[in-house]
């Protein structure tokens, strides 16, 4: 007992080493999206409304054009008086979420009777679980939500066969915030919830269950009551404009190539059923969704978008190919009615990248990462089970496993602090910060003169706000009659956002003009 206390005690240790070192500097900046989620929180703070002034926002914040959910952005909110707005902040959910996914793979892995140290240590070093930590995605609180929903949908069905109403009660909580937190969340949890009602009537009998039926009822007309601003939202931009921009469907050019098909095969019968645009539709789903599970993907280099992946390393580690194909098999050997709920999940969790375009995407289908994690401790508890009545050899291969782990992490977390931050800094929009402090010394220096800042980095307005502390009062009041682009501000308070030099008068009367450096991840900030 003491050991695993001490086992505990060392891997949470490592976890929040991993985190937290120079957290908030790397990655080197925020980006786009999480500046934006950063000044909503602020302006809901300081005026109790986002930047575009709709006060108290539920279901989504209006973002550059695009609607976010909004959840994320009210858990920015108490950490801005602790510590400013600023990375720590726009981080920090996004860090506790991660570490709450340890402790709920930690209780799951006890519930399906695997080694739950085995299953934290091994999530503590994932470089997913590393990276998605580090930066504020909303994908990664909505993966914590559903994966405690989950956990407590499993809790729900006691030690005794008997009904856990309170668990059943935090399961639908947990779902239910993880909608108001991310696109695809809006896919999975609800599919997820009817899983585990299914899972609890298949375990304890529909008798059991049926004797709950008041408790269970109200639980769900809560869960209804709780839904109601997205239901009433639902074919509003708000739901849908991001569905139709990255949905499958909405590419015409799969629905020219079936008609072009169908049209070299002479337009016959066969072809209007093989050639159909929905048997496009289907082929294309199924090669997105298998996307999510190639080596490349999962253990080579990651999502494609810097992002996302470092892409010297996959979002697992190598080693752990072996582990998931030999847990995989454990799982389909065992096969309980928690075994195949946690398959469905994992299959489920890959239909918002399948069914979306720029496939993998590890952000639409993090929900994966967890149960891929439970199936490699169950590979790797598989082994050891293998060679435990031979000292020796058991003693060699524990070596040879946390020998093979130490020397991945040690890799990936080089590559990770010294590498990395120098060729992703682009991504991440580095230089920005430096920018405004710059930009705001010169408009000082020079305060009648007009200001020109160039758009080729994105967002500019944003981060002008962002890194000045911008009373949102005064970008509420410029909001309705501003100049945009897609919601973009190309004006504010004296300064002109633009995107190019073509854009400048063309007269010889001075002027402040900031512009990237092409090539370096620096502005220059002149008096022309």
């Amino acid at each position: 007992m003491l050991r695993n206390k001490i086992f505990l005690i060392g891997i949470l240790g490592l976890a929040l080493f991993l985190r937290l070192y120079n957290f908030g500097g790397n990655p080197s900046s925020l980006y786009w999206e999480e500046v934006a989620l950063g000044y909503d929180a602020y302006s809901i703070l300081k005026t109790g409304a986002d930047h575009h002034g709709h006060f108290l926002p539920i279901v989504a914040l209006e973002s550059f054009g695009d609607w976010k959910p909004a959840l994320y952005a009210y858990a920015i909110i108490p950490f801005i008086p602790l510590f400013d707005l600023g990375a720590i902040a726009v981080r920090l959910p996004s860090l506790l979420a991660g570490l709450s996914l340890l402790f709920a793979l930690y209780l799951i892995a006890k519930k399906l009777g695997q080694n739950p140290l085995l299953v934290l240590a091994i999530t503590a070093i994932s470089p997913w679980a590393i990276q998605f930590s580090r930066v504020g995605w909303e994908a990664h609180l909505a993966t914590a939500c559903i994966t405690w929903g989950l956990y407590f949908g499993i809790a729900t069905v006691g030690e005794k066969k008997k009904i856990q109403i309170r668990h059943f009660a935090l399961s639908v909580f947990f779902l239910i915030l993880s909608l108001y937190t991310y696109h695809a969340a809006r896919i999975v949890a609800p599919v997820v919830g009817l899983s585990i009602i299914l899972f609890i009537t298949s375990s304890l009998g529909f008798k059991s269950v049926l004797g709950t039926w008041k408790k269970m009822l109200f639980i769900i007309l809560l869960a209804f009551v709780a839904v109601v601003p997205l239901l009433a939202k639902i074919s509003s931009p708000e739901i849908l404009q991001r569905s139709r921009e990255t949905s499958i469907f909405s590419d015409v050019s799969i629905i020219l190539e079936s008609n072009q098909l169908k049209e070299q095969a002479r337009n016959s019968l066969l072809s209007r059923l093989i050639y159909h645009r929905y048997v496009l539709f289907s082929q294309e789903i199924i090669k997105n969704g298998l996307a999510q599970f190639t080596p490349r993907y999962l253990f080579l280099s990651g999502d494609p978008q810097i992002r996302h992946s470092v892409q010297f390393f996959g979002h697992l580690y190598h080693i752990e190919a072996i582990f998931l194909i030999l847990g995989f098999f454990v799982w389909l050997k065992k096969r309980t009615k928690l075994h195949l709920l946690l398959f469905f999940v994992a299959i489920l969790s890959v239909l918002p990248a399948a069914i979306s375009t720029g496939s993998p995407h590890a952000l639409r289908s993090m929900t994966l990462f967890p149960i891929l994690m439970l199936l490699a401790a169950e590979g790797i508890q598989m082994i050891l089970s293998l060679v435990r009545a031979r000292k020796l050899l058991f003693t060699a291969v524990v070596v040879l496993i946390v020998g093979a782990y130490t020397a991945e992490l040690s890799a990936f977390w080089l590559y990770y602090n010294d590498i990395y931050p120098k060729v992703a800094a682009s991504e991440w929009q580095y230089g920005y910060a430096e920018m405004v402090q710059s930009l705001e010394q010169k408009m000082q220096e020079n305060p009648d003169l007009p200001v020109y800042v160039s758009r080729a980095m994105g967002r500019p307005a944003m981060y002008y706000w962002f890194y000045t502390k911008t009373d949102p009062r005064l970008v509420q009041a410029a909001n309705a009659t501003a100049k945009k682009d897609q919601g973009e501000f190309l004006e504010f308070g004296g300064i002109e956002f633009v995107n190019s030099e073509s854009e400048l008068p063309q007269d010889d009367s001075p002027k402040i003009v900031a512009s990237p450096i092409t090539g370096e991840n620096s502005w220059t900030i002149e008096v022309r």
